[in-house]
């Protein structure tokens, strides 16, 4: 399982690389889209514990990691911020946690656990060595207004760099 702290940073330095707002709703949709899929473990959990609900559906990694869930997260999350935002944390959250054991990706359908298992601490400290730096650079570029330009890769510009 990787720590709800690494899930919130692996999304949010995904937004920084691609959106690189200025305004703060891709990153706060980004962030609560990271996290709605371990709400499992105190919505669900007490349900099973008292017999209301039953099955592997309800598991943690069950129908909060499915596509469906999602989908329905998207949704929701679009109502305060930019969906792509939205889709970005839920799906680093369903990426890391395939990583790390396995989701049920296809519930209510399918409730097979489709993933790997790497250990728990080596993927929490690989993502947030990378997660930290993507973050913290993307903060300096906003502070100084550092635009990335790619070269021009006219016929032109190739026929003047050959000379």
């Amino acid at each position: 399982m990787v720590a709800t702290g690494v899930h919130i940073l692996v999304g949010l330095a995904l937004v920084m690389l691609m959106g690189r707002s200025r305004r703060p709703e891709p990153y706060l949709v980004a962030a609560l889209a990271a996290t709605v899929p371990d709400s499992d473990t105190f919505v669900f959990q007490p349900l099973v514990e008292l017999g209301y609900v039953a099955g592997a559906l309800w598991s943690h990694r069950g129908l909060t990691h499915s596509l469906l869930g999602g989908i329905i997260v998207v949704a929701l999350l679009a109502y305060f911020g930019p969906r792509w935002a939205a889709a970005i944390g839920f799906g680093s959250h369903l990426v890391l946690d395939v990583f790390s054991g396995g989701v049920q990706l296809f519930a209510p359908l399918d409730q097979t656990l489709y993933g790997l298992s790497v250990d728990w601490l080596l993927l929490n400290s690989l993502t947030s060595a990378v997660a930290v730096p993507m973050i913290l650079g993307g903060l300096l570029t906003l502070k100084h207004d550092v635009e990335y330009r790619l070269p021009s890769l006219s016929l032109t510009a190739v026929l003047e760099w050959l000379r």
